[in-house]
């Protein structure tokens, strides 16, 4: 626990805490662990194996966002307001989860409400990287071979034809 950035602000005391509270999950390759816009209120932590998020965008596609892997998490935002999931999370191998639930965290937040804002850098991080991934699934950048030919040459000094 000690490890996960949404947690780097607590004590080691209040960390002993809410350790005490996490409910590991096995999971199974091709099981899906959480579907985009369900609503939950928690985080989960990958502890092992590896797990793809996908997002469906606007007009019906269905993208792969990333892979996460030990240490990684999702589900910040979740955990912080309740928000539906931002993605699909499925399972790419057998692995374990720890969860951690908005209620086993409350008692801390109410005790330090200064917490709260550095508890939500990590969950605006979350939003604007969906936000940019959005943005970018409906608008693609086009690139011309052309102008990927001059920037080739260009970045190794090379003379343009």
């Amino acid at each position: 626990m000690k490890h996960l950035t949404i947690l780097e602000p607590l004590s080691d005391a209040e960390r002993a805490k809410l350790n005490a509270k996490i409910v590991r999950r096995h999971f199974q390759a091709g099981e899906e662990l959480l579907t985009q816009g369900m609503e939950l209120k928690s985080a989960h932590f990958v502890f092992s194996g590896i797990v793809q998020v996908t997002r469906q965008v606007q007009d019906g596609r269905v993208l792969n966002v990333r892979k996460l892997g030990p240490g990684d998490s999702f589900g910040d935002i979740s955990l912080l307001t309740g928000m539906q999931s931002l993605g699909t999370f499925t399972a790419s191998t057998s692995g374990l989860l720890l969860e951690l639930s908005s209620d086993d965290l409350k008692p801390i937040i109410e005790s330090r409400p200064e917490l709260i804002e550095s508890l939500s850098h990590s969950a605006t991080k979350a939003q604007q990287f969906v936000a940019m991934f959005d943005k970018a699934a409906i608008q693609p950048v086009p690139f011309e071979q052309h102008d990927l030919l001059s920037r080739i040459k260009t970045f190794f000094h090379l003379e343009l034809q």
